[in-house]
């Protein structure tokens, strides 16, 4: 067989590989009330609920509304589920506040405006000099911590830009992103991966970094400094994010 003939079979069994893979990821999911959830994808997992895409949109499913084995499959505890939901509510309850005050001070500015009133100057934000680029990739794919406390800006890749991904064994979604994240780090100088595996919602890490939600990525620019954090099997987001990073900081 020629190499050109070598190259279609290879490129056939890539194609069956990706189908295969996409059909594994599609899930049948059914509540105790008896409410069906047919050839969805989980999105992503938080301490109350998973997150699940279909062709009718996007819905979220509360573990208390699962049977028990899927609630032990994610880990749910309900103690750390009540806890973040009143975190939810709370902040919720807190951006309402905001937006009103945002609305109250714009009313403020317009009625200052019409009645002949100086608005007030807006001050220009301090533009942050870029930081230097210095070669310091370190490994390119390394595991950081195993639910353990860590110091994430000690293992930054100064000069590069770093993508720190925290996720779970269990974590159906973390599985679907992680090879993608490690292919770009393997295959790409600029771009090295962290790794955290949070293991359950009550470990040290999920504490220190009050992750709600996995997989959670979040790229660093070449300087060390946060440009995005992206929620979910997203890895598109991510390259956007990783695009914009290498042109930052």
């Amino acid at each position: 067989m020629t190499w050109r003939g070598l190259s279609h079979v290879a490129g056939f069994i890539t194609f069956l590989i990706l189908c295969s893979a996409s059909v594994a990821l599609a899930e049948d999911f059914k509540a105790i009330d008896g409410k069906e959830y047919k050839n969805v994808k989980v999105s992503r997992v938080e301490p109350d609920g998973i997150v699940l895409i279909s062709k009718s949109g996007i819905a979220k499913v509360y573990f208390t509304e699962l049977p028990t084995e899927v609630q032990e499959r994610f880990h749910y505890d309900a103690e750390q589920a009540a806890a973040y939901s009143a975190e939810q509510t709370a902040s919720q309850v807190a951006l309402q506040n905001q937006q009103a005050e945002l609305r109250r001070k714009l009313a403020e500015e317009k009625n200052r405006y019409w009645t002949g009133q100086e608005p007030a100057k807006d001050q220009q934000d301090k533009v942050r000099a870029p930081a230097a680029v210095v070669p310091g990739r370190g490994q390119q794919v390394e595991v950081i911590s195993h639910g353990a406390p860590v110091d994430i800006s000690k293992h930054l890749a100064l000069g590069n830009v770093t993508v720190v991904d925290f996720y779970a064994d269990w974590c159906g979604p973390c599985k679907h992103i992680s090879p993608s994240l490690e292919q770009m780090a393997r295959t790409d100088p600029e771009i090295a991966l962290r790794k955290i595996d949070i293991v359950n919602w009550k470990t040290a890490v999920v504490k220190q970094y009050n992750i709600r939600s996995i997989p959670q990525v979040n790229i660093y620019n070449r300087g060390r400094h946060l440009v995005g954090t992206v929620v979910g099997a997203y890895i598109q987001e991510v390259k956007r994010y990783v695009a914009q990073a290498k042109t930052s900081g």
